[in-house]
C-alpha cells in the first residue's frame, strides 16, 4: 500500500510543469497545518493561562486559610474560593470549545473552497 502511494505522489508530482503549479496545489495543505498550528498555540496559551491562574489562586486561598482561626469562616471561604475555581474551569472549557469551533469552521470552509477550485479547474 505504502509503494502505491509513494507511486502515485510520484505521478503527481510530475505532473505539475512549474513550481507555481506546485505551489498553487500544496497551498490548501500550508493552509490547513497554518491553521492547526494556530489552534494549538491557542489551546496551550490558554490552558497555561488556566493552570497559572489555578496555583495563584490556590496558594492565595492556603494562606487565607492558615491565617483563619473560625471554622465556619474557613468553610466559607473555602466555599466561594471552589465556586470560583469552578467558574474559571468552566470559562476555560467553553473558550477551549469556542477556538475548536472556530478552528473546524476555518477547515471547513478550506476544504470547500479547495473543492470548488479544484472543479473550476477541472472544467
Amino acid at each position: 500500500m505504502f509503494t502505491q502511494l509513494t507511486e502515485q505522489f510520484t505521478t503527481a508530482m510530475k505532473s505539475f510543469n512549474n513550481e507555481d503549479q506546485f505551489s498553487a496545489a500544496m497551498k490548501p495543505f500550508n493552509s490547513l497545518v497554518e491553521i492547526n498550528t494556530k489552534t494549538v498555540e491557542q489551546l496551550i496559551n490558554q490552558q497555561a493561562a488556566l493552570i497559572t491562574t489555578i496555583m495563584n489562586d490556590s496558594v492565595a486561598q492556603t494562606k487565607t486559610l492558615s491565617a483563619q482561626t473560625d471554622l465556619a469562616t474557613a468553610i466559607e471561604s473555602q466555599k466561594v474560593f471552589t465556586e470560583e475555581l469552578q467558574a474559571k474551569v468552566s470559562a476555560s472549557a467553553k473558550e477551549a470549545y469556542d477556538v475548536v469551533t472556530r478552528t473546524s469552521e476555518e477547515v471547513t470552509n478550506l476544504v470547500k473552497d479547495s473543492m470548488a477550485e479544484v472543479t473550476t479547474i477541472a472544467k
